[in-house]
């Protein structure tokens, strides 16, 4: 019993954690390879895995994009390697991956709330805490978390620069373990560096924390440290110029015949922002909800009353990231409309809800300070009676709460089900066929649901690509994993 109340706060924390996730496992379960997964696995005659690996990863930089650490990862510890039919164990391996992510994430978000909060404030890890169920309670993309190469690209990475950027806090706060914090913001900002949505991200951050908060230190401290705390910085850069200026990208936007304005991706990334903080203001209550507690929890833990610092810092080091990690990919794709890849929009959706949570606790902090608000006694039952009502008026009675991501999965589990049947099946059927040229038949297509992402076959599409080829432009590569000349799916209605 001792251990349990001395232990309250982590097991509340664990079954906070547990519910928010546990849904979101069942999701992934029921995840099939996808897409690119079949042209990122290891050829059965191509020798090498690791030969294999770095072929790959060369070839796609300097034909079809710079994520060359990410192309050589992704093949090597691809679960298609294998070669069997894995069915529910690529969902086991996906769940793996969406575990060591979300702890990563949280190790950074930790990191980040201590410094607004205060490294000895209590609320740290509410505060985490709320910000990680606004990221998985609002919006759900099953190309990050249910696809192994959308996972590769976006949610492993991003985990990856939180904790490069919990390792710059620490490296400043820390003054006893600066070497540790010191190799560990280099070894995982390798990664996401060869990412081109989080260059911006990690230069930025990297001159905020060891540069502009320790100004003076840097300017009078000898060569020998110069060159130390400029290392990290030009590893950045190097690695992120390999990515965005690959022969690749260029072959690329050629390919397509794009002919970007970077004033008109400008415009367009503004909008983007604009719309989908829009959509999550109007359309998500309890995203609402959740900033409106963060504001109170901001009010509570200033109990000095002081003023808030570095708000304005904050404010502008998060329209930085948000503009570096949009812009870039709007310019180099060329998008003239709202129209982004769900993968994008998680990228999207993590600076802006991110942003939102730490200006509201910077809100709450401002209010206690400028009109000396404690929020003790009455005034707390107060304020938690109005969040309640508006909870109950915003999410129960016009029934909104059943957009939230947990409990709309548990609303389309059938289909989740039933989508995995049918591709699992569609991949045992290819398997186990004798032919050479596979047609399977199915009855009908299933209905789309956002929380499963399908093989990509596409009705009455032949997928014959040359299994000489290391990626094709125009189909994804089953038949070459599967060792087929070609393989065609057909709805009969």
């Amino acid at each position: 019993m001792d251990i349990l109340k001395k232990n309250k706060g982590k097991i509340l924390e664990f079954i906070g954690y547990f519910v928010v996730m546990l849904p979101m496992f069942f999701c992934i379960y029921y995840s099939v390879p996808a897409s690119d997964d079949f042209a990122a696995a290891i050829r059965v005659n191509g020798g090498n895995v690791f030969a294999q690996s770095v072929h790959r990863g060369f070839s796609m930089w300097a034909d079809w994009g710079g994520r060359w650490l990410s192309q050589i990862v992704q093949m090597l510890i691809n679960p298609l390697n294998s070669h069997e039919h894995l069915g529910h164990k690529y969902g086991i391996y996906m769940i793996v991956v969406f575990i060591i992510t979300t702890i990563l994430t949280i190790y950074g978000l930790k990191a980040i709330v201590g410094r607004v909060l205060g490294r000895t404030s209590k609320y740290i890890n509410a505060v985490t805490f709320l910000i990680m169920a606004l990221l998985y309670s609002t919006y759900y993309y099953s190309e990050c978390f249910n696809w192994y190469i959308g996972a590769m690209v976006y949610p492993i990475p991003v985990a990856l620069a939180f904790v490069t950027i919990g390792a710059m806090i620490y490296y400043n706060e820390c003054p006893d373990k600066k070497k540790r914090y010191y190799i560990l913001m280099i070894v995982a900002g390798i990664f996401p560096a060869t990412i081109e949505t989080c260059d911006v991200l990690l230069g930025i951050t990297y001159l905020y924390y060891i540069y502009y908060l320790n100004w003076n230190e840097r300017k009078s401290e000898c060569i020998k440290q110069k060159i130390k705390h400029t290392l990290p910085l030009l590893l950045y850069i190097a690695l992120g110029v390999s990515c965005v200026f690959s022969p690749g990208n260029f072959a690329r936007r050629e390919y397509y015949h794009l002919q970007p304005n970077f004033v008109r991706s400008l415009i367009q990334t503004v909008i983007d922002i604009v719309v989908r903080l829009q959509d999550l203001l109007v359309d998500h209550p309890l995203a609402v909800v959740i900033l409106m507690i963060l504001v109170v929890l901001g009010i509570i833990s200033n109990k000095d009353m002081e003023k808030p610092k570095a708000v304005i810092e904050t404010a502008v080091l998060f329209v930085i990231i948000t503009f570096g990690a949009m812009l870039p990919y709007i310019y180099g794709r060329d998008f003239r409309n709202t129209y982004l890849d769900i993968r994008m929009e998680y990228i999207l959706d993590y600076c802006i809800e991110i942003g939102l949570a730490l200006m509201c606790i910077y809100l709450g902090q401002w209010l206690s300070f400028k009109f000396s608000i404690n929020l003790s006694g009455k005034e707390r039952v107060g304020v938690v009676a109005a969040i309640l009502m508006f909870t109950y008026v915003s999410l129960i009675q016009n029934y909104a709460y059943l957009n939230i991501v947990q409990i709309d999965i548990l609303r389309n589990r059938a289909l989740i089900q039933e989508s995995y049947n049918f591709w699992d099946g569609v991949m045992l059927e290819i398997e186990n066929s004798e032919e050479e040229d596979v047609v399977i038949h199915r009855e009908k297509q299933l209905n789309w649901t956002r929380y499963f992402f399908e093989m990509g076959l596409t009705d009455g599409e032949r997928f014959a690509v040359d299994p000489s080829i290391v990626y094709d432009k125009e189909f994804i590569m089953p038949n070459v994993y599967y060792g087929k000349n070609s393989i065609t799916l057909i709805y009969d209605k």
